[in-house]
């Protein structure tokens, strides 16, 4: 390693393309492979002109410097592309209404209208912020826009009995659906609405009042 006082690597043409085939094999890069091959493609055409080019008149310890320097910057530009991808994705710790300012009727129009044009996925997320919002509305919870799917479920199983199963497994599912890149069925859907609207039309039991 630099720095510990072992003398500095000079990698072979085999050990650099060994470095980014296994750069290149990490999960990350996985549903990127076309891209980053396609990158990986251009920077050895373009070492292999040089070779061609001008490698005749060079030496060795001149060309295995400039593979090494080709290889690093395409290792530099994978692992920046990398970041930028995953930078501002959505996890499960994000909040259910986290940037949604519509009110329970608004998220519910535009979850049957998602529904109509084929995005059931869509469709199930907002039936279920619906669900949230409107439990906000009808002070069952304070307004939380950081308040997560499973916090959801769990802080009104308790008002409604008769659908904490169903409040808890909606919770798990628009996890797996939101950040899970799970797909929704048009199933799914109607079991969501129809779980809105049975939390909608019950009369909420107040933990309290049963003490």
């Amino acid at each position: 390693m630099p720095g510990d006082g072992s003398p500095p690597l000079t990698p072979t043409g085999g050990t650099a393309h060994g470095w980014l085939t296994r750069e290149l094999a990490k999960p990350a890069y996985a549903d990127q492979r076309s891209l980053l091959q396609r990158l990986w493609d251009w920077a050895m055409d373009r070492l292999q002109d040089l070779v061609h080019g001008v490698g005749s008149a060079l030496p060795v310890y001149v060309l295995i410097p400039l593979l090494v320097v080709v290889v690093g910057l395409v290792i530099l530009a994978l692992t920046r592309l990398r970041g930028s991808r995953s930078a501002g994705a959505p996890t499960e710790h994000d909040g259910v209404l986290t940037d949604v300012d519509l009110t329970a009727d608004q998220l519910r129009r535009r979850a049957a209208q998602a529904a109509a044009d084929g995005a059931p996925s869509a469709a199930f997320v907002d039936f279920f912020r619906a669900v949230a919002r409107r439990a906000e509305e009808r002070a069952l919870l304070v307004p939380q826009p950081g308040r997560t799917a499973h916090e959801v479920g769990a802080e009104l199983a308790p008002y409604f009995p008769a659908q904490a199963d169903g409040l808890r497994a909606a919770a798990s599912h628009f996890d797996a659906i939101r950040y899970g890149g799970v797909n929704a069925t048009s199933q799914d859907v109607e079991q969501i609405r129809s779980l809105d609207q049975a939390v909608e039309h019950a009369r909420p039991l107040h933990p309290q009042a049963t003490a």
